[in-house]
């Protein structure tokens, strides 16, 4: 087989790793690179040239040429002030790319717009685009997405017996199990190689690509330090508005924990809903008397904190945020509804017999402990439910099989990129992921 991958960064050097044991497996390797400072040592890459100015101009209009996603779940777009202008150059290199390599399958992600624009060729030419992702349970195991969806490809067999499954599903209950993304890189790890996200030589490292000329998934250096340096002064007025604004005293309460952006898990597979200060406000809307909206920030807020969410929480009187010290678990403790989009906290809430809505596609199904809606009006049913006692929270059967689907739908193995997660390259892991990678892709293909 012939394996295309797509460069995203430091992952690359993680991709660069599988590449090289499915070669040793006898399959040839192919790559698409957008910013060549990471660019991998393989004689196989197609590095796409940065467009001139005369390349910038519209003539693929990302909102009538079927890409309205890509440019809606653009980062760099909807963060950073970016446009659209440089999509025609850069789906002319990929087609032809594509035209003169002919890949059997696709690996990569689905979170920068080269990536996106990738995602559409292989759909128009039928071509399987994998993205193997490392969802936030149960733990040291990955899943295998089709292009830009979050439907996973292939079936695991290594499902726990059932009284196992209802011990792991106690140990997220209780919080003794965290999502792996949880643990933060310290920069200290034995296996690390490369530098630690924030470190100046990383700083260095992705201003050499800026001043080469990645102008369209890397921001200038000067707008990333005012924009993070906002996201602390939202971080200080929040806590200060959590203090402020104490929740009234005899209201039941609706819990949404802000998911962070960018992060293809809202802004791509979540689209729909990926404007959190709109949906905040929707939900504040559709509350039965009696009710009140809690807010959460993330543990690692970025770019989904704004101007207008501040105001938001600010002004209207149905929505309080909750104090930056405050856990997970106290929070749960406190509500009696949860609200996300395609967050983690739909399985813990499943698990903890917590009743809660989700509104993108995630691992859970609508049934008993979780209701999936397509539209935030559709919460004042759930809130009935919840007033009558009609809700139905999971029993330890459901429990069971969704730790069981859990399974099924991942593979043992860690999916990263080595400056946030050096773990995922030993040999042990690359050897198990490539081999997964090789069996899905063979299923596809």
């Amino acid at each position: 087989m012939k394996f295309a991958f797509i460069e995203n960064r430091y992952k690359t050097i993680f991709w660069a790793a599988i590449a090289k044991e499915l070669r040793s497996f006898g399959h040839r390797i192919t790559w698409l690179v957008q910013n060549p400072v990471f660019s991998p040592d393989d004689e196989s890459v197609f590095l796409a040239p940065f467009p001139r100015c005369t390349d910038l101009h519209t003539d693929l209009d990302s909102r009538s040429h079927g890409l309205h996603w890509a440019r809606a779940g653009d980062r760099f777009i909807n963060y950073f002030g970016g446009n659209d202008r440089h999509y025609y150059h850069y789906h002319l290199q990929i087609k032809k790319w594509l035209d003169d390599q002919t890949p059997d399958v696709v690996i990569g992600e689905s979170t920068l717009f080269h990536e996106f624009l990738v995602i559409d060729e292989c759909l128009s030419r039928g071509i399987p685009y994998l993205h193997p992702s490392t969802p936030g349970y149960p733990g040291g195991r990955f899943s295998v997405y089709a292009y830009a969806t979050k439907e996973p490809l292939g079936e695991s067999q290594d499902i726990p017996a059932e009284q196992e499954c209802l011990a792991i599903a106690e140990s997220i209950r209780r919080r003794e199990k965290v999502p792996d993304y949880m643990t933060l890189p310290s920069g200290r790890e034995p296996e690390r190689n490369h530098p630690r996200p924030g470190s100046l030589k990383d700083r260095l490292t992705i201003l050499r690509g800026y001043l080469q000329g990645e102008r369209f998934n890397t921001p200038s250096p000067l707008k990333k330090w005012l924009l993070d340096r906002q996201t602390k002064k939202y971080l200080s007025t929040w806590e200060q508005l959590a203090s402020a604004k104490a929740p009234p005293r005899g209201a039941r309460f609706v819990l949404y924990p802000l998911q962070m952006q960018p992060e293809a898990n809202i802004d791509v597979w979540g689209q729909k809903f990926r404007d959190q200060t709109k949906l905040i406000s929707d939900l504040a809307d559709n509350l039965q008397q009696g009710w009140h909206l809690l807010v959460k920030a993330n543990p690692k807020a970025k770019y989904e904190l704004s101007a207008e969410l501040i105001d938001v929480l600010r002004r209207d009187a149905r929505i309080s945020p909750i104090s930056l010290t405050d856990s997970m678990a106290d929070a749960l403790n406190r509500v009696d509804l949860v609200c996300t989009v395609t967050g983690t906290v739909a399985v813990e809430c499943v698990l903890s017999s917590k009743p809660v809505v989700q509104l993108g596609p995630g691992i859970v199904d609508s049934g008993r402990g979780c209701t999936l809606l397509s539209e935030t009006g559709r919460i004042r049913d759930v809130i009935q439910e919840i007033e009558t006692n009609l809700f139905i929270t999971a029993s330890d059967a459901d429990r069971i099989r969704l730790i069981q689907r859990l399974y099924k739908t991942t593979f043992p193995g860690m999916i990263s990129d080595p400056a946030n997660s050096p773990v995922v390259m030993t040999q042990q892991n690359i050897q198990t992921v490539a081999r997964t990678i090789l069996e899905v892709s063979e299923q596809c293909a």
